[in-house]
């Protein structure tokens, strides 16, 4: 970090008086190595930590904090400074868990709850080596994983088995890396998490422009981060997966691939899916839609050659890309008709569009732990108790009529922040506030859509298309609207590995042992499926965000095949019983929430089966620091396993005495 460029300098000491105090100490107590520094300044900084916003969570107004006395802060910048120019090697680059608790503690003003606190130290990037189980031997030659996909789980799932020593290979379709963050380049694409936490927390971002990203910002992240662990020699690009055959007497998975139109096959001892759910664009089932003439693009599967310019559009959809879209297009279009087929709960989000500060950039990126301890502020919202967020408080509910303290809350600060926008039309405000609990649907982060709405070319209407001709679409109360370009922001098919023809014990087929409805075990294991791991499976989302799931998945995948290589095993199944009793309490536990307890909400939470009937199965009803906890180890009692002929578990080793 030492240098002597005058413009190094002067960078340093703007980043650094313009770092909130309390951040200073932190990154000063581990650079130097001084713990007493937390005792001698505890008493002038707490109770004058910085406030950050978290539009999901901050739903009450602040008080205004105690400034931090000039000559106190003074004095740690002054510190901080002279310990970046030193250029010595931080000498606390680690920290115990005793002293991630005072240092977290004076930097949010109060303690973690029990459950978030090694969560916390994980995902705030503070270790990169989560594994629980110590590695008695290394994989054996010849032991071979397949990961489908190389979005950012299969990303994530390539770097750790890397790093564990296994001999991997990942099959992704296309012909660059990204997933979604590669094929979705609608107009306004971003991402709605905070850019912070929307990462891997081994490899934080210091270097976010926005703190919501485009999306070109985001997939640029995920192809550096794919350079930086050099894994493109292990990436097959187009190569699309058909199908995997199960080998019970060879216990080997065998999948099916095309490449270059010719058919491939390849055999694995671990098949880990990393698909994702929203691979497959939803276009709705209206009577003669291939009748329309003009352009039909799906905000999944946008269409940069259609000019927009001066052409009337009509926009079917307002969930997160809708609005998004809307947004982006409003001043390119002649008009904008928008048509919502019911409505959303949109949050307030001041720092939608907000650039990142230039200067906490740099101290990101040059001042050490700068970029762990402020991604930790970011983390904190997802931490702490959520009582009544989207678990319905039946004794609240009773005595209030409401649904629950924070799901209550956050409806009427999405209400109040509509009717700000439009004060004096209440045909509008009917028109846009929804009748059900938040999280019933997906909130919505306002990236402008009521600003967007009150364009003199904009409108929107309540309505669900039903038909379509050679010139507009026919909405289901029969009225019709002409336009020149259909949008369809429409949404996926969550096929949950359906649309793959995959092969498991006995050759029963994943999509009859999904009937009615997908299931899993812990989100990712598949009873009658061995050796066989699908990230995101049912059970698994919308507790956290993708980046963290996805971390907590790979862990445990880690801890699995890592067990089957120290007990010789040659394949591993989860019991019925043990699917059984997880599905049922994540079943009982989802009667009780907002995802079920929806009222007149539709939408893509909820699966339909065969028989037309539709079951929650996206979500789990878990707190995620549980499910961090959860996911720690493998419960070996919940699965069968089998070893090769005359294989048996290694004999532990004894320490013999040494003598001289």
């Amino acid at each position: 970090m030492a240098s002597n460029d005058p413009e190094f300098g002067a960078q340093l000491d703007q980043a650094i008086d313009a770092l909130d105090p309390i951040m200073a100490l932190l990154a000063l107590i581990q650079i130097t190595g001084d713990r007493t520094l937390l005792h001698r300044f505890w008493d002038a900084l707490d109770g004058r930590q910085e406030t950050v916003m978290e539009a999901f969570r901050d739903i009450d107004p602040h008080a205004v904090r105690d400034p931090v006395d000039p000559a106190i802060a003074a004095e740690i910048r002054d510190r901080l400074r002279k310990a970046v120019k030193s250029g010595r090697a931080p000498v606390m680059p680690s920290l115990d868990m005793a002293m991630f608790r005072k240092m977290s503690r004076l930097l949010l003003g109060h303690d973690f709850p029990e459950m978030s606190v090694e969560v916390a130290y994980q995902h705030g990037g503070f270790t990169t080596d989560t594994r629980v189980r110590k590695a008695a031997e290394v994989p054996p030659a010849g032991f071979k994983v397949i990961v489908v996909g190389a979005g950012m789980m299969g990303i994530n799932a390539a770097i750790k088995l890397q790093q564990a020593g296994f001999d991997y290979t990942v099959l992704e379709a296309l012909d660059k890396v990204g997933g979604n963050w590669l094929t979705n380049t609608y107009p306004g694409a971003a991402v709605d998490t905070p850019s912070r936490v929307y990462s891997f927390s081994f490899e934080p971002n210091a270097s976010w422009s926005q703190f919501y990203p485009r999306g070109p910002e985001f997939l640029s992240y995920l192809e550096r981060v794919t350079d930086k662990y050099d894994l493109r020699e292990n990436i097959r690009f187009g190569t699309w997966v058909e199908g995997a055959d199960w080998d019970e007497a060879r216990k080997l998975w065998t999948v099916r691939s095309v490449r270059d139109g010719k058919p491939e096959t390849h055999e694995c001892n671990v098949l880990i899916m990393a698909v994702g759910p929203n691979n497959d664009p939803n276009y709705p089932k209206v009577k003669n839609l291939d009748r329309f003439k003009g352009p039909v693009i799906h905000s999944a599967e946008w269409d940069h050659s259609v000019d927009l310019t001066g052409k009337k559009a009509v926009l079917v959809g307002t969930g997160c890309s809708g609005v998004q879209v809307a947004n982006a297009i409003a001043d390119e279009v002649g008009e904008l008709v928008i048509v919502q087929r019911q409505p959303e709960y949109i949050i307030p989000n001041p720092e939608a569009h907000s650039p990142v500060d230039p200067l906490d950039i740099w101290a990101m990126e040059h001042i050490p732990f700068v970029v762990n301890w402020k991604r930790l502020q970011s983390l904190e919202g997802q931490m702490g108790d959520m009582h009544g967020m989207v678990m319905k408080d039946e004794d609240y509910a009773r005595e209030t009529g409401g649904f629950g303290p924070i799901n209550d809350g956050m409806r009427m600060y999405a209400n109040s922040y509509l009717q700000s926008h439009f004060p004096d039309d209440p045909e509008m405000v009917a028109l846009l506030t929804p009748d059900f609990p938040v999280f019933a649907k997906r909130p919505i982060l306002d990236c402008g859509f009521y600003t967007t709405l009150k364009k003199p070319n904009v409108s929107i209407l309540r309505g669900e298309m039903a038909e379509a001709d050679e010139t507009g679409i026919i909405l289901a109360d029969g009225s019709r609207i002409d336009c020149d370009v259909l949008l369809l922001s429409t949404g996926y098919n969550l096929h949950f590995g359906r649309q793959f023809d995959i092969h498991g014990t006995g050759g029963q087929t994943l999509k009859d042992a999904f009937e009615p409805h997908p299931f899993s075990y812990e989100g990712m294991l598949i009873t009658g499926f061995p050796n066989f791991v699908f990230m995101g499976a049912p059970y698994s989302y919308l507790v956290a965000n993708h980046a963290v799931v996805s971390e907590q998945q790979v862990h445990y995948i880690v801890e699995l095949l890592q067990w089957m290589v120290d007990e010789h095993l040659s394949s591993f199944d989860v019991t019925p019983e043990a699917t059984r009793t997880f599905v049922e309490d994540v079943d009982a536990e989802l009667l009780k929430t907002a995802w079920v307890q929806c009222g007149s909400a539709h939408g893509y939470y909820r699966d339909v089966g065969g028989a037309g009937k539709k079951k929650v199965i996206l979500a789990v009803p878990r707190h995620n620091s549980r499910i961090w906890h959860d996911l720690r180890s493998v419960r070996e009692e919940d699965f069968a396993i089998t070893r090769q002929p005359g294989d048996a578990p290694p004999e532990a080793r004894e320490m013999a005495m040494l003598t001289i």
